[in-house]
């Protein structure tokens, strides 16, 4: 990962940022701070040039031009002077006096949109060649002319006469201050006065002017054969936002080209240009082609065209110009490096030429239609409302394709199909919660099929990288969202959350069971700790969730008691996955054996080595055996022979030898399968760690890892096949014996065995920290701010048989609330087939005030959680229905309900200021129609409409009031507009997406 990007995440923000200012894409940042590079005043922008100097240093040397060279030097040094935060006056002095004839040294001002560079004559080491000039148009030239600006290099060039002037302090300390500062913004008129439009790029001519002629002795230098002149069109663009600064392409970038072409053209003279052109075309498709190959990079295909595009255009346009170069060392050059760009687009895009196949089978599909056909203009909906009618009875509820809703003609080939958070919001601009709606969408239709692919595509290790790095995003960015105050909950969305997170982890275990080499994780639980227990907890809004939900808690019940330990637990037991692959792996015990072998060849050297030390220790000691000290009483006061040669002999050390490995065979093989662990499983195994892990991803502890701990790093790294960003590391509670024991054994005292040592640390693995099961279970109620009511949250800790404990502690509420409308509310929150019996007779008697704002949000809350699992659902009526809700599979019970629903409806037909009631009514409605048999959809449709209804009658109601109520009541009519849209809310949730009445214009 580069340098200056703490995570990946960082590390995406650059490419795309890079990206962004190489090729110019569609979809730009709104401002300068959402850009990677140029936020932070223009802090990150050297990686840029880092990126040129890697892309240089990366080239093949034997058939390099000998001129690139002077171009890796040039960009070596300037690397080094362009990072801001590193510059100082010292190292810009050292940079200009290591020039040497025929180099260059360049710099690019930010602050005050200008670039210099210096040249060492060829001739004369003496004198410099200095040029300055301005990078970026102003903001009004750019998006004002529509004729392109072109600009004419190099500019005015300097001669100085004794380049000593440029490395002195007060020259260099000038030009630090100008890297930094800006002088002068252009002005702008507003209220009558003039001000700095900081907007807008700086003036530049304090760098290009002033600070040259400052020089002594400067010359207008007016030799013309000295540069070749060329002309740049400016290719800027501004994505201007309310933000202070606009979004501008980078300016260092800009200077990069002018600075290339500047030499190259001096160098070839006229085909220059060419040779520039094609390096650069190089750079660019070297970019786009490590972006694409990088593991922790993803590059959107939309992307990938228009970069290709601009590629394949530039070689085009230069083609010309290359076939007039008649140099063959210079051919030679660009025949090779053509190759090499060609083999790159390759690489990215296999053939070029799939278009041709789809114009071709477009046109035969017109030869073959009949386009006189009536039947092509025929709407057939009745075919359509028969198939929709139709989908839930043909899903399945004995395979893992209960989890996926998704349409069967769809292209699931598609290699980038996958959504990405930043594309979604970033150029899409969806909301953070459209954004995290869309991927949980694509997890729950797409994610088995997406890892799913058949062996043939020789991509299935990427697809599992591909989706836990899809979970890793996804995870971070919902918590964020759906936890991030501690006061305020979202049940709806946590639930989704946990749900698309389960749905991702039983994909890919799913698939790994499938694989001949991971079967046996069949015998092995999956222990995710509450996982079980918060079903019944989940808020779900219609019957597809309900489904999803009942077909995981199924298939992670199953896992849930097997005999074998979990991936992440016990991993030095003998029935542990990762002992009994290592032991059934050829290469694995390969390389254990040739790690152990190689251990006891280095315990045998440092045997040896202890013995020498000890003989060596000897013979001086006995070459000193009867010579007196005679440091006392002498005129010099250098120690004497005998002290000499015994602080010698006391000197000698020897450090200790501690076996890198454990060895204890079942603890070795955990190692191993720890360092050579196959993708998929170490994929699958970091997001169920991560989910489990999911408020505390980095807990405090003091572990210690075996790949950071000497000796273990130093002998185990070279075997380890791991991803750098995996999440579940190997690690210890203890540190090694190397690196506590402190002074090493005396060689005069310690026996040779005490320089020997077993492996001292322990086999383990990052811990896992949950959440305590009363936070999650705070997670999926919504907190309530009112006193009276708050007491009636922790009715969630029992929903079974027996009756709440909101009743037994009635003696300990507040005496405002009256007892029974806690008696009431605990017989309705009791529990299985309870709820929805006493909702009958809380409708029926009116005992709890359903205009309430906390009343409405409990029952609400009550009547959309799941409830509790049964584990045997074959007395159900239907499997994927909790028992909570089996009432409403009876005909009879809805018939029932629906009736006093109406009832209830009638009674406050006008009574507008009971919005809440409307509210919780409707949604009471949604619920039903959303799980009740398709012989009542009709009339609970019905129902839906009235409320919608009710809804707009009431809307009108409260307009007219607002219209006819004085301007200067200000609280009341803010009261009135906040009651419609709790109006509005009820009205919105009578729009039902469920497939069953898709078909009904209402």
């Amino acid at each position: 990962m580069p340098h200056g990007c703490k995570n990946v995440r960082q590390f995406q923000e650059l490419n795309e940022s890079i990206l962004n200012h190489l090729f110019l894409p569609f979809y730009l940042p709104s401002s300068a701070e959402a850009d990677f590079c140029i936020r932070s005043n223009h802090r990150n922008e050297y990686m840029i040039l880092e990126c040129v100097d890697e892309f240089l240093n990366s080239m093949d040397r034997t058939m390099m031009l000998p001129i690139i060279q002077v171009l890796i030097d040039c960009t070596q040094n300037w690397s080094m002077l362009q990072k801001m935060h590193q510059l100082s006056g010292f190292n810009l002095q050292l940079a200009i006096e290591k020039l040497t004839c025929g180099s260059f040294l360049s710099l690019y001002f930010h602050a005050q949109n200008a670039s210099i560079l210096i040249e060492i004559d060829e001739n004369n080491s003496n004198q410099a060649l200095i040029s300055s000039w301005q990078v970026l148009l102003p903001t009004d030239a750019v998006t004002s002319s529509v004729q392109p600006h072109l600009s004419r290099f190099p500019t005015t060039v300097y001669r100085l006469f004794d380049r000593s002037y440029l490395s002195t302090t007060v020259h260099c300390e000038l030009l630090m201050d100008f890297m930094k500062n800006p002088i002068e913004y252009s002005k702008a008129h507003k209220a009558s006065r003039e001000i700095n439009e900081t907007k807008d790029v700086p003036m530049s001519h304090y760098v290009c002017q002033w600070w040259i002629q400052r020089l002594p002795d400067i010359k207008v230098e007016h030799n013309s054969n000295t540069f070749v002149q060329f002309s740049k069109k400016h290719r800027d663009q501004v994505r201007w936002n309310t933000g202070p600064k606009p979004f501008r392409r980078s300016g260092l970038w800009m200077t990069i080209k002018v600075v290339f072409q500047t030499i190259l053209t001096k160098h070839f003279g006229h085909i220059g240009v060419a040779i520039y052109k094609l390096l650069i075309t190089h750079f660019l498709t070297h970019i786009i082609s490590t972006r694409y190959n990088s593991v922790n990079s993803v590059v959107s295909v939309d992307l990938l065209v228009h970069c290709i595009r601009k590629i394949l255009r530039r070689l085009n346009k230069i083609e010309s110009l290359l076939s007039s170069i008649d140099s063959n060392d210079v051919n030679k050059w660009i025949q090779l490096t053509k190759y090499e760009i060609q083999k790159k687009i390759k690489e990215i895009f296999p053939t070029m030429d799939w278009q041709s196949s789809i114009r071709i089978n477009e046109k035969q599909l017109l030869i073959d239609s009949n386009l006189n056909d009536t039947e092509l203009y025929r709407h057939s909906c009745e075919t359509l409302k028969k198939y929709l009618n139709s989908a839930d009875s043909k899903m399945s509820n004995t395979t893992l394709s209960n989890f996926r809703n998704y349409d069967d003609t769809m292209n699931v080939d598609e290699d980038f199909f996958m959504p990405s958070f930043g594309v979604l919001t970033n150029q899409f601009k969806y909301t953070i919660g459209t954004a995290l709606t869309r991927m949980e969408i694509w997890a729950i239709s797409w994610s088995e099929r997406w890892i799913d692919r058949p062996p043939s595509s020789g991509r299935e290790t990427e697809h599992f990288q591909m989706l836990a790095q899809f979970f890793d995003h996804y995870q971070s960015q919902a918590l964020k969202y759906y936890c991030s105050n501690n006061d305020e909950t979202d049940p709806i969305g946590y639930s989704q959350f946990i749900l698309t997170s389960l749905t991702i982890i039983c994909a890919m275990h799913h698939k790994l069971c499938q694989d001949r080499r991971f079967e046996r994780l069949k015998s092995h639980c999956i222990d995710i700790p509450n996982v079980i227990d918060l079903f019944e907890y989940l808020v779900l809004l219609n019957r597809e969730d309900m489904i999803r939900a009942r077909n995981l808690y199924d298939y992670f019940q199953k896992f849930t008691h097997q005999s074998n330990p979990d991936i992440l637990t016990d991993i030095e037991a003998e029935n542990s996955f990762g002992v009994y692959f290592a032991s059934h792996s050829t290469k694995m015990t390969n390389i254990l054996r040739k790690i152990q072998t190689q251990s006891e060849q280095d315990k045998k050297d440092k045997i040896q080595e202890v013995q020498k030390a000890k003989d060596k220790y000897t013979r001086l000691m006995n070459s000193i055996n009867g010579f007196p000290c005679k440091c006392y009483g002498e005129l010099y006061s250098d120690q004497c022979r005998r002290c000499r040669i015994e602080q010698q002999a006391n000197n000698i050390g020897v450090s200790i030898y501690e076996c890198p490995i454990p060895s204890k065979r079942a603890s070795a093989l955990a190692v191993m399968f720890e360092l050579r662990m196959p993708i998929e499983v170490r994929c699958y195994r970091d997001v169920v760690w991560q989910f489990a892990n999911r408020f505390q991803l980095q807990p405090i502890n003091r572990m210690y890892e075996w790949l950071k701990v000497r000796p273990h790093s130093n002998k185990l790294e070279s075997y380890f096949t791991g991803p750098n960003n995996y999440k579940v590391k190997l690690v210890s509670s203890t540190n090694s014996i190397t690196q506590s024991h402190g002074a090493d054994p005396s060689i005069a005292l310690a026996a040779i065995d005490d320089f020997l040592y077993e492996n001292s640390l322990q086999v383990e693995l990052s811990p896992t920290h949950s959440l305590t099961f009363q936070d999650e279970c705070r997670l999926l109620t919504p907190q309530l701010n009112h006193l009276d009511y708050k007491h009636l949250q922790f009715s969630i800790e029992s929903t079974q048989f027996v009756q709440n404990r909101v009743i037994a502690d009635v003696s300990q509420m507040e005496q405002r609330l009256k007892p029974n409308l806690l008696i009431e509310f605990g017989s309705f929150r009791s529990g299985h087939r309870l709820q929805w019996w006493n909702l009958l007779t809380i409708l029926e008697l009116d005992s709890l005030p359903l205009g309430e704002e906390s009343v409405a949000i409990l029952i609400i809350h009550s009547i959309l959680q799941y409830g509790p699992v049964t584990e045997n659902p074959d007395g159900l009526v239907s499997k994927w229905c909790s028992e909570s809700h089996q009432q409403l599979l009876d005909d009879n019970f809805v018939d029932e309900l629906i009736l006093r629903l109406n009832r209830h409806l009638d009674e406050c037909t006008s009574l507008w200021q009971n919005e809440l009631v409307l509210v919780v009514i409707t949604t009471i409605t949604m619920r039903i129609l959303t799980m009740c048999n398709s012989t009542r959809e009709k009339n609970v449709a019905d129902l839906a409409l009235k409320c919608r209804r009710i809804g707009e009658k009431w809307i009108d109601l409260i307009s007219t009031s607002i219209q006819t109520m004085s301007s200067s009541r200000f609280d009341e009519i803010e009261n009135l507009r906040r009651a419609m849209v709790t109006v509005n809310i009820a009205c919105l949730l009578t729009f039902s997406t469920h497939t069953r009445v898709l078909s009904s214009n209402q």
